[in-house]
């Protein structure tokens, strides 16, 4: 079974702007056998707010407040699973290969969150003579640009993520941080929820302009349209 196929639904959570990375993920997806489907796989109109605060930068926010209105939109549809991905996402070379391998594994298992994407140099693979599988997670990890929700933590994600914005900048206990971080706290205190990665990770994510944590030469104009070149060129 494919990905488009389990899953419900398919968000790519992109701000109406960057038409440069729809654009690119467009193509990313068709040659994945996702494309762009009404009612199937779609793009989220990512929030982009007029201040950071109570956040330490206004990108955090912005996905911050994205992620939770993707979760909200598909409880509010009713829907049995979902898969979010960031529109910098770039799945890797053999991700189609094992797609049926990782699913197969989901159906087994009676899983909350999954990780397909991240970065982290404490996971690692304890069967190196294993490929493409499914582990529960016990270590923080970085990146939330490509991960499924079960519906059964749809409630609790949510309450979570919105608690998280009643919170101070820099509590313990969660606050107004990006989505990643909302995740590795709410596992961290929820010790039932099933939380699972893949191995290896199957998405990076693309170099390019970043609207959460911009480079200084992306702030001026002329400097700006050459990296946009540079990126493309390095890509080819």
């Amino acid at each position: 079974m494919k990905f488009i196929e389990f899953f419900d639904r398919i968000y790519v959570i992109n701000l109406p702007y960057r038409v440069d990375r729809r654009r690119t993920m467009e193509k990313e997806l068709e040659n994945a056998g996702m494309p762009f489907t009404p009612g199937k796989v779609e793009l989220f109109a990512a929030i982009r707010p007029d201040s950071a605060t109570p956040f330490e930068k206004i990108g955090y926010k912005g996905a911050f407040l994205s992620h939770l209105s993707v979760l909200k939109l598909a409880r509010e549809q009713k829907l049995s699973n979902v898969l979010i991905m960031e529109d910098d996402l770039v799945l890797s070379n053999n991700f189609q290969h094992y797609e049926d391998v990782l699913i197969e594994q989901l159906h087994q298992t009676n899983w909350d969150i999954v990780h397909f994407g991240y970065f982290s140099e404490k996971v690692i693979n304890p069967n190196e003579d294993i490929f493409a599988t499914l582990q529960p997670l016990s270590t923080e990890i970085i990146g939330a640009h490509f991960y499924g929700v079960n519906s059964k933590v749809f409630e609790r994600l949510i309450n979570f993520f919105e608690l998280s914005l009643k919170k101070p900048l820099g509590h313990p206990d969660g606050g107004p941080i990006s989505p990643d971080g909302v995740y590795n706290i709410f596992q961290s205190q929820h010790s039932d929820i099933v939380r699972l990665i893949s191995i290896p990770s199957f998405g990076d994510q693309r170099s390019s302009r970043s609207d959460v944590t911009p480079k200084w030469f992306d702030r001026i104009p002329l400097l700006k349209q050459i990296a946009s070149v540079m990126r493309t060129l390095l890509k080819k």
